[in-house]
């Protein structure tokens, strides 16, 4: 039964691992930013999350994100 528990913390510890540690964010016309899960908010707020998360918000235009 242990070792059973202790397989299941280290699988859920390899997937949190194997996340992507940076979001692409997408500048609008209206000056916010589309995140990945097409949440809309502020360039800061933007920033502010993935502060809070561990993740880096990595910003481009829309422009850039065509090419």
């Amino acid at each position: 039964m242990v070792q059973r528990e202790h397989k299941r913390r280290l699988r859920a510890i390899e997937l949190a691992c194997a996340k992507p540690a940076l979001d692409i964010w997408i500048t609008q016309d209206d000056g916010t930013v589309r995140g990945p899960h097409g949440e809309q908010m502020t360039r800061e707020e933007a920033e502010a999350l993935g502060r809070a998360t561990g993740r880096f918000a990595f910003i481009i235009s829309s422009v850039d994100a065509r090419l």
